[in-house]
């Protein structure tokens, strides 16, 4: 077996969110993990673990916490999904993904027993990280649920800290379609006795993380200011890297004024892409992986403070609420419709159906970079290209 055909065994595995969404069998629950990882000698079971949920800024914030930690001179190994480029960014240690050769023998020694088992691509890739987490004998973990909480896979950990960046409506149709129902997934990952940190208070959320926190013993700390540089560049980042810095500060205080260095090598540390990421100047070309209605709302007000006019690239996945996210784009802006490679995204002709329905105008193109290069056609050199809506769009630049 090659790496490149373990990693195909890997996207074979049903089910798969990440290639289909939830539409093939999709299932949640912990059975099948904690039966993995007893089978696989519970790797990770012994290194201090920080486990972070949320409906947006995941990502940054487990790279945030990981860079700050780099800086004290910890190995910290960051499971953070999807991936953008590399199957391997799903595992990485500072800028190191898993090695390919690590990947070929983990799936080449336990394919037989996954398969009986019917495990899915994401409880499949949570335990191969751990592996090699525990293989590397890493400091600290720093683990990333994918969609839920309480029912996710990482779930099995049993974490020093954990932490909640936000609450938003996404996946609604698994997690439940209020902000309170969401929340209450989301705090599932709360451990009897263990510190939780919650990023971002709202009114709809907040007695629900108290009475969860209550329930478990849990130490509840809410995120504040700390105003601390970050290299991530989108003005949403500033929640992000306090939720991050509440973390750090009540894990290590007295290191502050080294881990705070981290956050400004973010990119450097941890090979982070794909957050309000740069690509071009004159016109300026911009790039970010928010995918749903509480990211985009942040997205559009960033890029009206940095130009008059927007020209959006923009493919969306199947399974969100188009209209809703729509709504905050002005109508005044240019639109490129986009078709992206990967199954879970609309079509560019469906996405550009639902977008006239609401009234909203733009051109439809294959690919996104037949789409960018529209827009970067019709763009005067003040105005500002975006490119994004979904991961795989921004995962189709090939950056």
């Amino acid at each position: 077996m090659t790496y490149e055909q373990a990693v195909q065994w890997l996207f074979d595995a049903v089910p798969n969110f990440q290639r289909d969404g939830g539409t093939k069998d999709y299932k949640i629950g912990l059975d099948g993990p904690k039966a993995l990882w007893e089978v696989l000698h519970f790797p990770g079971k012994t290194i201090p673990t920080i486990h972070v949920a949320g409906t947006n800024g995941k990502g940054s914030t487990v790279h945030l916490l990981a860079s700050g930690m780099k800086e004290m001179g910890l190995r910290v190994g960051v499971f953070s999904s999807p991936h953008l480029f590399d199957f391997r960014e799903r595992a990485k240690i500072g800028t190191e993904m898993v090695p390919e050769e690590f990947v070929r023998q983990f799936v080449e020694t336990n394919k037989d027993f996954f398969a009986k088992g019917g495990y899915s691509f994401f409880e499949l890739t949570t335990m191969l990280a751990l592996a090699w987490f525990e293989q590397e004998a890493v400091d600290w973990i720093v683990l990333e649920t994918g969609m839920g909480g309480r029912l996710d896979a990482t779930n099995i950990c049993e974490p020093e800290l954990t932490l909640i960046t936000n609450i938003g409506l996404d996946h609604t149709q698994w997690l439940g379609s209020t902000l309170a129902a969401i929340a209450t997934e989301k705090s599932g990952i709360m451990k009897e006795g263990v510190p939780v940190i919650i990023g971002e208070a709202h009114v709809e959320t907040r007695e629900v993380f108290i009475q969860s926190a209550r329930a478990k013993n849990a130490p509840l700390f809410w995120s504040h200011s700390y105003g601390i540089a970050t290299d991530l560049m989108g003005s949403y980042q500033t929640l992000n890297s306090d939720a991050a810095a509440t973390a750090l500060d009540l894990l290590f205080p007295a290191e502050r004024k080294v881990w705070e260095l981290g956050f400004s090598r973010v990119v450097v540390n941890t090979g982070l892409q794909g957050r309000w990421q740069k690509i071009q100047s004159r016109p300026t070309v911009i790039c970010d992986t928010g995918h749903n209605e509480h990211a985009l709302r942040h997205i559009v007000q960033q890029a009206h403070n940095e130009a008059n006019h927007v020209h959006w690239v923009l493919g969306m996945a199947a399974d969100k609420e188009h209209a809703k996210a729509l709504q905050w784009f002005p109508k005044t802006d240019s639109f490129y419709w986009t078709s992206t490679q990967s199954k879970r995204c609309l079509s560019s002709d469906q996405l550009a159906k639902i977008a006239d329905e609401i009234g909203y105008n733009g051109a439809t193109y294959t690919s996104v970079e037949e789409a960018l290069n529209a827009a970067i056609n019709l763009a005067k050199e003040d105005d500002l290209i975006f490119v994004g809506g979904s991961t795989f769009v921004v995962a189709d630049l090939k950056l």
